[in-house]
């Protein structure tokens, strides 16, 4: 079954309960959630990996990336909502905004994680998957960043006939399996830590990996700008320099043409003195000889 009548079908018997559920639709406020991480283990993975995905989608216009940012699914209800620890949506806005509305964005989030805690690892497993499911998420994936809460550190699952269905390791080994996200164009993993386990995010096109923890790539990243812009300015300094060295040597050139032109100019006087001292001599010459 399609998504969209999926939803219209569980919902359609949903009772909306409360007094704000039962405000005129122009009433109705869908507020910010807050979010407490459940542990050391829980924030540390669920702040790495929103890290490392606005890391790699930083230069995109058109993906948003969202940390624990509540997501309504029904108009005129603020009692349905589900607030994934990480969230990818693909053709929104990355802007602010302090809650994620499926009928104003138009699409349901595109890539959804879960990281496990001892108090909602369950509800993880059964009741978000079948709610994310419902709504059209297309991947939900969980992590467990204790280690103790999961049969496996990481689950990837991709929606199907209007389920989900495991998302099959693409490597696997006895140090680490990597699994691919389709929506993401990205692998995943999982690696254990000194605090917890997070994920890894590898870049198939290039090979490269992040875990989140970005202050090393970061840095190195900041330092390549900034050498790019100081490779970049002594280039346009050198082009500066190249085009007043032109600019002398033309000059140069035209001062030496003036030069030869004046010892020209100087050689002609100096000719024509002579010419006229000669003609001077010539003309006195017989008059000194008469004497």
């Amino acid at each position: 079954m399609p998504f969209t009548t999926a939803i219209e079908t569980e919902l359609a018997g949903r009772a909306t309960a409360g007094a704000e559920a039962s405000a005129k639709p122009g009433e109705i406020e869908y507020p910010e959630r807050n979010w407490i991480a459940q542990s050391i283990a829980h924030g540390d993975a669920v702040l790495q990996a929103a890290a490392a995905l606005r890391n790699h989608f930083r230069e995109r216009t058109d993906v948003l990336v969202a940390m624990e940012l509540a997501v309504y699914y029904r108009r005129d209800d603020n009692n349905l909502w589900l607030q994934p620890d990480v969230q990818v949506v693909f053709g929104v806005s990355p802007e602010n905004r302090s809650s994620y509305r499926i009928w104003e964005e138009g699409k349901a989030p595109d890539f959804v994680l879960e990281v496990a805690s001892p108090t909602t690892a369950k509800n993880d497993a059964e009741h978000k998957a079948r709610e994310y499911a419902l709504i059209g998420v297309r991947e939900y994936w969980r992590l467990d960043p204790d280690g103790t809460l999961m049969g496996s550190a990481l689950e990837g699952y991709e929606a199907g006939g209007g389920k989900y269905d495991p998302v099959q390791p693409v490597a696997s080994s006895d140090r680490e399996r990597r699994y691919r996200s389709q929506v993401l164009g990205l692998e995943l993993r999982s690696q254990r830590q000194a605090r917890a386990t997070v994920l890894v995010f590898r870049d198939p096109r290039t090979g490269e990996e992040t875990d989140g923890a970005l202050e090393e790539a970061e840095r190195r990243r900041r330092i390549a700008e900034r050498d790019s812009r100081a490779a970049k300015q002594e280039a346009i300094a050198a082009k500066q320099r190249a085009s007043a060295a032109e600019q002398e040597t033309s000059a140069a050139k035209q001062e030496a043409i003036a030069a030869k032109q004046e010892a020209s100019a100087a050689d002609e006087r100096v000719r024509a003195l002579e010419e006229q001292l000669r003609a001077l001599t010539a003309d006195t010459a017989p008059a000194e000889r008469d004497r």
